[in-house]
């Protein structure tokens, strides 16, 4: 009925005022200006970072790991996009054989990027280093967007698309692809609240194609799901994971 509701401009009038930020929303833009008020801190909450370190390897992971671990050897250079404090180098060693000589380089806010310096001094992580500028980027041989591609208002073949020298391999996991046209939506996980996109599916791959890059493999995330109260069509149960080689 909700979703019904809101075709019409009192409708969507009336479906805003019942939803508040639990709505969907045109841009990112429009979703963080609703959910301001209510984030808790957002991305930059020290129990953001606490809880991404607290978590073990997940389902998803593991189906990371079926592609990565027979790459790896010739992997010295990983760019990590919102990575936030390091928390995938330091579950992603325990698993895989990352080269003596890899740098695992984090691009995310500043907070987390302190938070990040010193908990790496303090675990003596001499491979991981950090970054709050995208163009730092340099040449890559494996690009990273687990859990952050959503929270990116720039879809990211484009942000692919402007980096000189594109990686070989491309891993994107945890992240909410639908079948329809692009809108955003407010994440809640309780002790943060944030705007994320939900990005079209078939547009994401093939906007990767025509950079010359293929799919080799999909797979579910049934870690997390993300619900549209007023387009419950668009309701994500699952999130998707990729991994991406640079055919040409």
């Amino acid at each position: 009925m909700i979703e019904g509701t809101g075709r019409t401009r009192f409708g969507a009038t009336l479906v805003g005022w019942m939803l508040g930020y639990r709505r969907s929303f045109r841009t990112l833009g429009e979703a963080e200006s609703a959910v301001r008020p209510f984030a808790k801190g957002g991305h930059e909450n020290p129990a953001n970072a606490a809880w991404h370190l607290d978590r073990a390897a997940g389902t998803s992971d593991y189906a990371a790991f079926y592609y990565l671990r027979d790459r790896l050897s010739g992997v010295r250079k990983i760019f990590d996009m919102g990575g936030n404090v390091g928390n995938l180098y330091y579950c992603y060693r325990n698993y895989l054989p990352l080269r003596d000589d890899v740098t695992w380089t984090v691009y995310d806010l500043p907070e987390n990027i302190s938070r990040g310096r010193t908990l790496a001094s303090d675990r003596d992580a001499r491979n991981l280093s950090f970054t709050d500028d995208f163009s730092n980027i340099g040449e890559v041989d494996l690009f990273i967007a687990s859990g952050s591609l959503h929270y990116f208002s720039k879809p990211l073949p484009e942000l692919i698309a402007s980096i000189a020298h594109r990686p070989q391999y491309i891993l994107i996991n945890r992240t909410p692809l639908i079948d329809g046209s692009d809108f955003a939506v407010v994440q809640d996980v309780g002790h943060i609240r944030v705007a994320c996109m939900l990005y079209n599916r078939a547009k994401l791959i093939d906007d990767f194609r025509r950079l010359g890059y293929g799919v080799l493999g999909e797979w579910r995330a049934p870690e997390f799901g993300i619900p549209v109260p007023d387009h419950p069509s668009a309701n994500v149960i699952a999130y998707t994971g990729l991994w991406l080689e640079r055919l040409q």
